[in-house]
């Protein structure tokens, strides 16, 4: 009878833990209302039902679970599942998506797009297959421009001895050194408090982050630079998708993909809702003159030169698909 009890009990056990839902836990900085977010919340409601409730999405906003440069360290051990990561950090570790963060690299959003959707946005992503950090869909990011506390940059000179925070990598220091600034690498959650405290004069990113975290309560004069086009990363750690059936891997895929086209439809909108409250609350906006465009433009190029030997196939590549 012994026997048989504990028989049972191990039948009921291995029944059970074949039945417990995977738990993915999926990193982002963003706060709640936040595009990424929403379609973070939207992968993990397909992934649900596309394995029947066989893997779980657990999103955690607003760098809850760690910074990204941390998360993604943690993601390389497999200690965070998944995350949304800005090309910059995933490019510290993985040399080609440098030339994704090249200045003035791609047009338009819709050259972007293009690029992304077809055959080289496929080969980035393949690339990342034999990392233990594996890149399953592109999210938009919208164009960054520069905004800056107490002097607006109206010219290419405007840039000299400004100290400006930039993203902690080799391509956004350089650019910033490029135009005659100050590159001071921070943290994007450390960015805010910079700027309070003028340890920094200005910064550059995106409209929805601008707003989302309030960097127009201390920089109130934007130049409409759109100098970046930046794509981000949904990722996975490769024991992560280890763990899961063949079957249910399949379904994170396909979810991340969907996800990333519900990500670029409501980018847009939420792109342009933060550019009018920027204004309502105060912004200046500033349309450079279009010689002094060219002259800050061309100033940022000269970056590629420091890639082209390298990369220079996959920078014509990306200039041509239109």
């Amino acid at each position: 009878m012994k026997k048989f009890f504990l028989m049972f009990t191990m039948f009921l056990f291995v029944a059970a833990t074949a039945n417990a839902a995977i738990v993915l836990d999926y990193a982002d900085n963003q706060s709640e209302e936040y595009p990424t977010i929403a379609a973070a919340q939207k992968f993990a409601q397909l992934v649900k039902a596309k394995t029947n409730g066989r893997v779980t999405v657990n999103v955690q906003p607003g760098a809850k679970l760690a910074n990204e440069e941390i998360v993604l360290k943690q993601l390389e051990f497999g200690t965070i599942d998944m995350s949304r990561i800005s090309i910059p950090y995933y490019a510290n570790s993985f040399d080609e998506f440098k030339v994704l963060q090249m200045p003035y690299i791609f047009d338009s959003a819709a050259h972007m797009h293009k690029v992304l959707d077809g055959a080289i946005g496929d080969g980035f992503l393949k690339l990342t297959e034999k990392e233990n950090v594996i890149a399953l869909c592109w999210f938009d990011a919208g164009a960054r421009n520069f905004y800056t506390t107490n002097k607006p940059i109206k010219t290419l000179e405007d840039f000299k001895l400004l100290k400006l925070r930039v993203q902690p990598s080799e391509v956004s220091v350089a650019m910033a050194n490029a135009l005659g600034a100050t590159p001071v690498p921070l943290a994007y959650g450390e960015v805010y408090g910079a700027l309070i405290s003028g340890e920094i004069d200005g910064a550059e990113n995106n409209f929805s982050s601008y707003i989302s975290v309030r960097h127009n309560d201390a920089a109130k004069y934007l130049t409409l630079t759109e100098h970046m086009r930046q794509p981000e990363l949904v990722v996975i750690s490769k024991s992560a998708l280890k763990e899961l059936t063949p079957a249910d891997q399949k379904a994170v895929r396909e979810a991340a993909k969907e996800a990333a086209k519900y990500e670029r439809e409501i980018w847009t909108a939420y792109e342009a809702d933060a550019k009018k409250e920027a204004i309502r609350k105060g912004t200046k906006i500033i349309t450079l003159a279009p010689a002094e465009r060219a002259k800050i433009k061309a100033a940022m190029q000269k970056l590629e030169a420091s890639y082209s030997k390298e990369y220079k196939a996959i920078i014509d590549k990306i200039r041509n698909a239109k």
